[in-house]
């Protein structure tokens, strides 16, 4: 009964997290809820479910009938092709998400796809393990002929006698990896790969099935190259046949090869053949004979393409294929040429080497001499600068810092870790280390380490949202009080004032609970005010972290805050509008400003609005109208001055508005002096009179 309500509890948080946020309560309450029915098993070995197209087994025995775990568990585990899973106990509330967002979305995976099993590896979570159903390539061979058949016949017959003196028999691939369809007449049960290169009796092709069978994404088909990925897995299955066989098939190889474009070709001659063929195996020096002079001399001209090759490479090579000296004179101008007709042409090293002018004497066989194998095909000799680049490894090696190789290391598994308690616990370790360059006040390296972290925070902030919040939470552990307090006094060294500069922006939001905890430390007050006009310089990347802050803060304290958000730019017009509610003047003057500074069309409504609505925040609103771009705090003031009902309720506003309104462009006043003109009229009224007179007088 406790694993059936544990599998209640699991279709159930898969079903919430189909349905909300994974930040729900709802979510969260049946994780935790999952969790605890987990840990209620007090497992002693893994928990093994096998998922069928009709059950959920337990052991062989199938789980209690259930339409929750039926729907939420059962059938998206069998969409997503799960044919088994295990949990084991070490299983965490983290892994359950993980899982159940996942399942939450499961659809059947394409062949390019990522499985359950995959992603859960990529998210780090190694307590709970997949096993996918096989997805079988199938291939068709049709109706093999006659002599085809023998030849299987006797290779199993040689197979056999092999294995019973070699040991059990190596597998490239799952037994249950490829079907192959033959005719109803071909009474064999099962086909090895070796029978399977017998029947296809094609490299290429054969290439392209393994290619399948290994689950190579197929891609654009001008960019599948199956014929250079499999090319050791053919040339291995080939080498495994009788040798007359393995002989004729290495023959449609290499015309396999030459029948490949320009480029493939020379791909796969660099990544496999070539270095085959210099290391004495059969395939690269059999494929190779069978290429024509042409063909040959460009194969053998890719060996001046290689970095770790030396001159002498090119009479290995001519040894290892057994060339005769009759073919060596004709082959050995045609590489000269085909060096020649490239865009890069040889290396600097080559040039040096005259190979140009010596390429005979580098290809010259001593008549006492048959046999190069002693020589290396490297340039491993050790000269003087060969010296000195060893001296300098050595003297870096002892020179360097250990404790700066170990934080690059540390942050470096960060990186490409998934899992977030792995984080968590390797960047616990580097926050102590990083506190104490920032201790020994050796900016220069705690400016480096602390941008690396944020750095982090910030690449890995889309793809693992998880990870990033544990680098922020290391940012934030960094820039503690102290750290704060060792800016502030940073900032008023000029020489040293950039250093302070990189920190602010390297740790961006994380360092805003300290620098605000500090501003409310009157012993702290003063370094932190210090901080501002760095803070206010990154506004934009921290106004987020500083704007969730704003309510519940001293009025001090918010005062300075609210300045710094003048600056992030549009979007914190609602985060500043509750400060200007005070009765706090100073407050309601700074926000005004931020308002003005943002100068966005809500802002400028918002200083509108308090102008005519006002009471304590009337006369800072009017000073920041005039402190918003001339284009909009003019039409604000014509929007505000064409109001009558604003005009005869704040005359001596409006007086104000007119004469400043007036300074920069008075013809544009033409229609509001005309509207307020006939108020001079208005003599029981001396303020609303004046207003009257002084648009008179500017018409």
């Amino acid at each position: 009964m406790e694993i059936f309500a544990f599998l209640q509890h699991l279709a159930r948080s898969v079903r919430q997290l189909r349905t909300y946020p994974a930040s729900s309560p709802l979510c969260t309450d049946a994780i935790e809820a999952c969790h605890a029915a987990f840990v209620a098993l007090k497992l002693n070995e893994t928990l093994l479910l096998r998922v069928t197209s009709k059950h959920l087994l337990l052991g062989d025995e199938p789980t209690a009938t259930d339409p929750t775990i039926e729907h939420d568990l059962r059938r998206p585990l069998h969409a997503a092709r799960v044919g088994s899973i295990e949990f084991d106990r070490s299983a965490t509330a983290r892994d359950w998400t993980t899982l159940c967002s996942l399942l939450a979305s499961a659809s059947r995976p394409g062949r390019d796809t990522a499985t359950v099993a995959e992603r859960l590896l990529d998210a780090g979570v190694n307590a709970i393990v997949p096993r996918m159903t096989p997805q079988p390539e199938v291939f068709d061979v049709g109706a093999p002929n006659a002599s085809t058949l023998r030849l299987v016949t006797n290779e199993r017959t040689r197979q056999a006698e092999a294995a019973s003196t070699s040991g059990p028999a190596q597998y490239l691939y799952p037994p249950d990896k490829g079907w192959v369809r033959t005719d109803l007449t071909f009474e064999d049960s099962s086909l090895s790969l070796v029978d399977l290169t017998l029947l296809v009796n094609d490299p290429d092709e054969l290439a392209t099935i393994l290619g399948r069978m290994a689950d190579d994404p197929a891609g654009n088909a001008a960019e599948s190259q199956p014929l250079r990925d499999r090319y050791d897995d053919v040339v291995m299955l080939i080498g495994a046949l009788e040798p007359h066989v393995g002989r004729v098939l290495l023959s449609k190889l290499a015309r396999a090869v030459l029948a490949l474009d320009a480029d493939r070709r020379r791909s796969l001659l660099r990544q496999s053949i070539l270095p085959h063929m210099l290391d004495g195996r059969h395939d690269g020096v059999a494929i190779l004979s069978e290429f024509s002079d042409v063909d040959l001399a460009d194969a053998l001209g890719l060996l001046f393409d290689l970095e770790a090759a030396s001159p002498q490479m090119l009479s290995v090579a001519f040894d290892r294929l057994r060339l005769t000296g009759d073919r060596r004179a004709q082959v050995i101008p045609l590489i000269e040429k085909a060096l020649q007709s490239r865009d890069a042409g040889p290396s600097d090293r080559w040039a040096a080497a005259g190979f140009d002018k010596r390429a005979s004497e580098l290809t010259h066989v001593a008549a006492d001499r048959k046999d190069f194998s002693e020589f290396t095909a490297f340039d491993l000799s050790i000269d003087g600068p060969t010296r000195a680049a060893l001296a300098s490894v050595t003297d870096t090696i002892s020179s360097a810092d250990t404790g700066d190789q170990w934080l690059g290391c540390v942050l470096s598994l960060a990186r490409i870790e998934p899992n977030p308690l792995t984080v968590r616990s390797l960047l616990a370790r580097a926050v102590p280390a990083v506190h104490g360059l920032i201790r020994a006040e050796r900016w220069q390296d705690a400016t480096r380490w602390l941008a690396r972290l944020g750095d982090l925070a910030a690449s890995t902030r889309k793809t693992r949202p998880d990870v990033a919040g544990v680098a922020y939470e290391a940012l934030e552990q960094i820039c503690d009080r102290e750290t704060v307090i060792s800016l502030g006094r940073l900032c008023t060294v000029d020489a040293a004032r950039v250093y302070a500069a990189m920190i602010v922006a390297a740790a961006g939001p994380a360092i805003v609970p300290a620098w605000l905890e500090a501003l409310a430390a009157s012993a702290d007050r003063q370094s932190a005010i210090r901080l501002r006009p760095l803070m206010s310089e990154h506004a934009q990347q921290i106004g987020p972290a500083l704007a969730a802050r704003l309510p519940g803060m001293r009025a001090d304290v918010t005062i300075v805050a609210v300045a710094v958000l003048g600056f992030a730019g549009t979007g914190y017009e609602d985060r500043i509008a509750p400060s200007l509610a005070g009765d706090d003047d100073a407050l309601i003057r700074e926000g005004l400003r931020a308002l003005a500074r943002i100068a966005s069309a809500k802002s400028a409504e918002l200083v509108t609005w308090h102008i005519e609505h006002g009471t304590r925040s009337q006369a800072a609103a009017e000073e920041a109208l005039w402190r918003l771009p001339g284009g909009v705090a003019l039409a604000k003031a014509r929007e505000l001055l064409a109001r009558r009902e604003f005009v005869t309720r704040h005359p001596d506003v409006a007086s104000r508005l007119l004469e400043r309104a007036a300074q920069t462009t008075p013809s544009q006043l033409d229609a509001v002096l005309e509207a307020l003109a006939p108020l001079r009229f208005h003599f029981w009224n001396p303020a609303l009179a004046r207003v009257g007179a002084r648009a008179r007088g500017l018409m």
